[in-house]
């Protein structure tokens, strides 16, 4: 999802790179999303999760910023990664960054370790965790880099201004179609800690019938799956609960056959017992036993 959101928006990444990677872009007219293959003359075709391209005013390309989402440890990375850069380099005939977005603080401290290339150089990809996505609770800052507020609002849902941050997202959602809202609501909704989906729920139903709307449709979608996991749950409770009730009326009838004297303590413990291979045992001592409290030993 944050490819999509930098597809949508491609100052984004630019946005990451300064903000977050502490990397000052070069100026800069436009910034697009352009093809992502990183291949160049090789038998294997490469291709990065996106590449945002920085030009100057005649279309020259001033700095290619290769972004990569990463949520684990994964080896090969550290040998496709180099072919990005410098496939794209050769291409472009520019500058390039790789930038990694990161789900954890350990896979970014992995991500961010140099890369050797051998006697030639080495490469350093700028690794980017939740705790690096700038903090977004102006509203006007917001509605300038929607999909930024989104990524602010998940990185930082847990901290003391992570109400504020989910504010100014709502807030930015007045620069977006119908279609982008639902989309990152839902997204957002998934995404979030149970304390902060609260949150949003009430902000989203006190803001604006248009948010309301969106969030209306993800959380009847949510409860009514809720509500399918407990109707199943409650199933499968209440049949291990039959199950378990006929194995104790079992065991109490075949004592009581035997004309053995059950206590009311054994026969609450026999009843009350919901552990059925406890229960099955009890069955097969019930029928051997030389009294009823011997089932249990």
């Amino acid at each position: 999802m944050t490819i999509e959101l930098i597809h949508n928006r491609p100052m984004i990444a630019v946005e990451l790179l300064r903000d977050a990677a502490g990397v000052q872009p070069p100026p800069f007219a436009t910034a697009t999303v352009e093809a992502v293959d990183c291949t160049q003359l090789a038998p294997v075709e490469f291709r990065a999760d996106s590449v945002v391209v920085l030009r100057d005013a005649e279309g020259k390309a001033e700095l290619a910023l290769i972004v990569e989402v990463q949520n684990r440890h994964d080896a090969r990375k550290r040998f496709s990664w180099p072919v990005y850069a410098t496939a794209l380099r050769a291409r472009l005939e520019c500058p390039t960054a790789l930038m990694v977005i990161c789900r954890s603080a350990g896979v970014a401290r992995w991500c961010e370790q140099v890369i050797n290339l051998g006697p030639s150089g080495t490469i350093t990809p700028l690794a980017v965790q939740p705790t690096r996505i700038p903090l977004i609770i102006d509203p006007v800052k917001a509605r300038a880099y929607p999909e930024l507020a989104v990524l602010s609002a998940l990185a930082h849902a847990e901290e003391p201004e992570g109400r504020a941050a989910l504010e100014a997202m709502i807030t930015a959602m007045d620069t977006l179609d119908e279609d982008r809202i639902k989309l990152y609501l839902n997204y957002v909704f998934d995404a979030l800690p149970t304390v902060a989906r609260k949150h949003l729920e009430e902000i989203v139903t006190t803001t604006s019938d248009r948010y309301e709307r969106a969030a209306r449709q993800y959380l009847s979608h949510w409860v009514e799956q809720g509500r399918q996991e407990g109707l199943a749950e409650g199933l499968a409770e209440g049949l291990a609960e039959g199950l378990a009730k006929g194995e104790a009326d079992s065991i109490l009838a075949v004592l009581d056959a035997r004309g053995l004297e059950i206590s009311p303590d054994t026969h609450n413990r026999i009843a009350r017992c919901k552990d059925p291979d406890l229960l099955r045992a009890w069955v097969r001592r019930a029928a051997i036993v030389n009294s009823a409290d011997e089932i249990f030993t």
